[in-house]
């Protein structure tokens, strides 16, 4: 019984840490994306260092036992824009 719970346990944990891994994986490949599309401006990368960290959070969906981890780019893309004030970056609505 007790190695049935610990294999259960065992099991939990690797799929909540992969989870997490994933996260912040696209955490850290999309903000250099938009840090990079900034090119040479520094107030368009001030504002991804100073409002990503939120926005990320806000956008990402963790999923759940049926549903797949996504990021609504989207979501992300606006949420930095109203923060700074300025629209660095436009929405694609052409899909």
């Amino acid at each position: 019984m007790a190695r049935r719970l610990a294999g259960a346990v065992l099991a939990v944990v690797v799929i909540l840490g992969m989870k997490f891994y994933t996260k912040s994986s696209a955490h850290d490949d999309v903000k250099a994306q938009l840090v990079h599309l900034c090119a040479d401006d520094s107030e368009c990368q001030a504002a991804v260092e100073r409002h990503y960290d939120a926005c990320f959070d806000s956008s990402y969906k963790m999923g759940g036992q049926r549903q797949s981890s996504k990021l609504d780019v989207d979501a992300l893309v606006r949420c930095v824009n109203t923060r700074s004030g300025v629209p660095y970056f436009a929405l694609n609505q052409e899909r």
